[in-house]
């Protein structure tokens, strides 16, 4: 059975390996806005309400919300971040079953140099779900 920890969890060990291959290292799940070594990437969890309940107000589904910020620096810094930014999407929708809701988005930095794309991403989780595509595949 899914819990909020193993969502969680799970989530983030598959996402971090696949952007590793990326970004090496430089990856976490803290919500910062201070990154000093590029390219670095982020996946944190902006909530995880019920969707649904029975009689008992058991939760039968959960919405499980997420936000990538991926950061790059240098020459070709936003052909960086697009490139970074598809290992992400390929990992959180086909191997995971997440759908995109906005983004890739250019958020403008402070310094230019500095390129950052946002994404956010969901999905239903139903009792008795796994983190997998719903095509089975992942």
């Amino acid at each position: 059975m899914l819990t909020v920890k193993s969502i969680v969890e799970n989530t983030y060990a598959r996402w971090g390996e696949a952007i590793s291959k990326k970004v090496g290292g430089n990856y976490s799940m803290e919500n910062s806005s201070v990154v000093s070594v590029m390219p670095y990437a982020s996946l944190y969890f902006l909530g995880l309400p019920g969707n649904s309940y029975d009689l008992e107000g058991d939760e039968g589904t959960v919405v499980p919300t997420l936000q990538v910020d991926i950061y790059t620096n240098g020459q070709r810094a936003l052909t960086k971040a697009y490139e970074i930014d598809a290992v992400s999407h390929e990992t959180l929708v086909r191997e995971m079953g997440y759908r995109r809701t906005t983004g890739p988005e250019l958020i403008q930095s402070t310094d230019p140099s500095i390129k950052r794309l946002t994404s956010r991403y969901s999905r239903v989780i139903g009792f008795g779900d796994s983190l997998t595509a719903q095509d089975g595949t992942g």
